[in-house]
């Protein structure tokens, strides 16, 4: 999956987008220099989302073991919520954040205790078998999720339209106010994740849980609760980069297929349970995306990530920032 480059005004996402105005003065500079940084830019603008939501996928992961086939299907949800809210009660999808990803995080915790607990708490099997009843029923909800919207929505791609229309034009370099803002909204959820990680109870217990769940029971931290907890809070991140996204990238019900195979790309180049690495690797991944569609190929694209996946693989296997913990 590749979200284009923004450069005319029809915008970033093709028709479904309205005319968007270019402000600032414009400049002359070496076309070279130009379409290089245009694609840094657009690069990073994007894999800030990239690192968003892939950033709760290692959330999970790193805290629960659970690996989540439905997380992209998440992240549709999300895009669907901004879509309903505009077109019902005209709200825009700025102001959407806050319903989406408190019903996000509410759906995430139905989906841990009618779903995911039950494969934790199965005794007599091993680890691995467990993980395969995970993947299995994970993905039961993907399946489950799309063809339910399907149902309701139809396959025609919907888009929320002529919010964040505008185009800044910075010495040649074109970005986007929709791109901007979301890579804004990204960084400051994801700086809200760190602390609360870091700085907080909620913190320490996942720190005490990760390390010895035993010990961190003796005294007085409920894993069940913590899970419970990590696991809603990596979908509502879905939820959250879902709702920014659909302000200027059209979602159909398959969307979600495309954005799994990133964030498990993203979450492996960054370390698995990283949640730093995670967001760091978002970044580059949206880097070469961009990087591989314009100088090489869009049809390319993704060779371009998954070549560098490799090589991330065979030259540094526990990630770029492999080696810390899920709390890091």
């Amino acid at each position: 999956m590749h979200i284009q480059d923004v450069k005319t005004r029809p915008g970033s996402t093709g028709q479904l987008v309205p005319e968007q105005t270019i402000l600032g003065p414009t400049a002359e500079r070496d076309p070279l220099v130009t379409t290089l940084v245009q694609t840094l830019v657009s690069g990073i603008l994007v894999g800030g989302l990239y690192g968003l939501f892939s950033s709760g996928l290692t959330l999970i992961f790193g805290i629960t073991r659970v690996i989540n086939f439905a997380h992209g299907d998440f992240v549709t949800l999300g895009m669907y919520g901004a879509v309903l809210l505009f077109a019902s009660a005209g709200l825009s999808p700025l102001i959407g954040i806050v319903p989406v990803a408190i019903i996000s995080f509410v759906l995430g915790l139905i989906v841990y205790r009618v779903i995911v607990r039950r494969t934790l708490s199965v005794k007599g099997i091993s680890a691995v078998d467990a993980q395969h009843g995970q993947l299995v029923l994970t993905l039961a909800v993907s399946i489950l999720i799309s063809n339910v919207l399907l149902m309701i929505f139809g396959p025609s791609p919907q888009a929320v339209q002529g919010v964040l229309p505008a185009v800044y034009d910075v010495f040649g370099v074109y970005i986007a106010q929709a791109r901007l803002v979301s890579f804004l909204i990204a960084l400051v959820v994801f700086g809200l994740l760190y602390l609360a990680l870091q700085r907080t109870l909620y913190g320490k217990a996942i720190r005490a849980t990760v390390d010895d769940r035993d010990m961190a029971s003796m005294v007085g931290v409920d894993p069940n609760k913590v899970y419970a907890v990590s696991f809603s809070v990596g979908i509502m991140l879905t939820g959250v980069a879902g709702c920014v996204l659909a302000t200027y990238y059209p979602v159909t019900p398959t969307t979600g297929a495309g954005f799994l195979i990133i964030a498990f790309v993203t979450v492996v180049m960054g370390g698995l349970g990283n949640v730093v690495g995670a967001f760091v690797a978002g970044l580059l991944v949206g880097i070469i995306q961009q990087v591989t569609a314009i100088y090489v190929a869009v049809d390319l694209q993704d060779v371009g990530l998954f070549l560098a996946f490799v090589l991330v693989l065979v030259l540094r296997p526990q990630g770029i920032l492999g080696g810390r913990r899920a709390s890091a």
